[in-house]
């Protein structure tokens, strides 16, 4: 059997990537929330967050996570179910002030780039993916040539930055509908949230 080829990896890393960006998830709905909260200017930073967040997941996952103790997931998950509640409560105090627009400043769009790295990287959704079905392909795509690997990796990480950005203007058109419809998905957003919050620290505490 012949090895697959550059543009057969980048095609299979961009599927991925793409599938990946639009999956339900704490992640997609924090970019949401922001971006109908502060506009593209305060949802587009946390597009790029899984290329800052993404390399310490990818390392642990492929080589870490059968050395580290059992209960290393479900650490991780409980932080990431009461941090997303943290978040859905900073939300919901925005949303008590009856505020769709937010002052917009350099400090204010850099903490919520971190706030969303800090969702990616206390979910185990991330991890889990790239132990059991991205590093398995980038791992024999690395084996196949270098160039390989980093095809694999730009179809990947190219798709779902730009999928992400989407969704990000597509939510920030959303605000033109008015204000009380944005506060009404600001509401919805934030239900989520809980919810994924809750249904985190649930899997944390079952295992």
């Amino acid at each position: 059997m012949t090895d697959p080829t550059p543009l057969t990896l980048f095609l299979q890393g961009a599927a991925l990537g793409f599938s990946g960006a639009l999956a339900p998830g704490p992640f997609q709905t924090y970019l949401i929330s922001e971006t109908l909260a502060g506009g593209w200017r305060r949802g587009a930073p946390i597009a790029f967050v899984p290329l800052i967040t993404d390399l310490p997941i990818i390392l642990l996952s492929l080589f870490l996570l059968d050395q580290l103790p059992e209960n290393f997931l479900r650490v991780i998950t409980l932080a990431g179910g009461a941090f997303v509640l943290y978040l859905a409560w900073r939300l919901w105090e925005n949303w008590r002030k009856g505020s769709d627009e937010i002052t917009l400043d350099s400090e204010q769009s850099s903490g919520s780039f971190w706030r969303g790295a800090l969702v990616n990287l206390l979910g185990p959704g991330p991890y889990l993916f790239w132990a059991l079905v991205s590093g398995p392909l980038l791992l024999s795509a690395l084996r196949t040539s270098i160039l390989a690997g980093a095809a694999y990796l730009i179809g990947f990480y190219g798709v779902m930055v730009l999928t992400l950005l989407g969704l990000a203007i597509l939510f920030h058109q959303t605000r033109r509908l008015g204000p009380r419809v944005v506060h009404g998905l600001l509401l919805v957003s934030i239900i989520i949230l809980v919810v994924f919050g809750a249904l985190l620290i649930r899997q944390g505490i079952l295992g």
